[in-house]
């Protein structure tokens, strides 16, 4: 668990509790509307133990805080005061820690998608089979984990074959741990989309399994404990 990733999930738990509503609505619109893919890298590379381990403890000590609150106040008072604490402060625990997650896999997800579009603007237009079998890949990544064809800011207007292209490729291909350079010779762009693919594949592991995790504690069960909470706490 590093500090890095506690400090990224306080900060956006932050932005979904304290900024209002139209805000966030207007900020995405913004966003969706223009053609630029940002992610923080730093946060994208961490170990999935290290973030299940940092989502679990911002959660957890949330819920725990809140019930000591209401079990120290009330509990010579009101014990279904306290009861129902518990069922809240669990939902609200859980509900947590998918919010601590999602700023994650919102940034994996940006990565993905940037990265899986320029391998497909790679590919796109070129003769050789194994580009074929590398496009239909991609395509099958785009379909099936819910990404956007999001191309960088660099190459939107770009075509497959332009400097541009491997420029880019050469300036972030440590994103991908790629080690040679990247020239506009059909067996080099091979080489690079091959390994490309192998690399975000293991990601795209990680990445649906933090999702499934994310899904699993923002479920109904969540609705629930919060409503049987609040159905003791008017009980009382």
């Amino acid at each position: 668990m590093t500090l890095y990733i506690l400090r990224k999930m306080l900060s956006h738990l932050a932005v979904l509790i304290l900024v209002n509503t139209v805000y966030i609505s207007l900020h995405r619109i913004g966003k969706s509307s223009s053609s630029h893919v940002e992610y923080d890298f730093k946060l994208v590379k961490q170990k999935m133990q290290d973030v299940l381990i940092s989502a679990a403890a911002i959660g957890f000590s949330f819920g725990a805080l809140a019930f000591l609150l209401v079990l120290m106040i009330q509990w010579n008072q009101n014990v279904l005061v306290v009861i129902a604490a518990f069922f809240i402060s669990v939902g609200m625990a859980r509900q947590i820690v998918s919010a601590a997650l999602d700023a994650v896999t919102t940034d994996m997800n940006a990565f993905l998608s940037s990265w899986v579009s320029t391998l497909h603007l790679l590919a796109k237009d070129r003769q050789r089979s194994e580009w074929r079998l590398i496009e239909d890949r991609v395509e099958m990544i785009l379909l099936g984990e819910k990404l956007e064809y999001d191309l960088p800011v660099k190459l939107h207007g770009v075509k497959p074959n332009s400097p541009d292209v491997y420029k880019y490729l050469n300036e972030r291909k440590w994103e991908l741990e790629y080690q040679h350079d990247i020239t506009s010779e059909d067996h080099s762009c091979l080489a690079f989309a091959q390994h490309a693919l192998k690399h975000m594949r293991d990601m795209l592991n990680v990445y649906d399994q933090l999702q499934e995790v994310q899904e699993r504690t923002e479920a109904v069960n969540n609705v629930i404990l919060i409503a049987i909470g609040t159905l003791i706490w008017l009980i009382s």
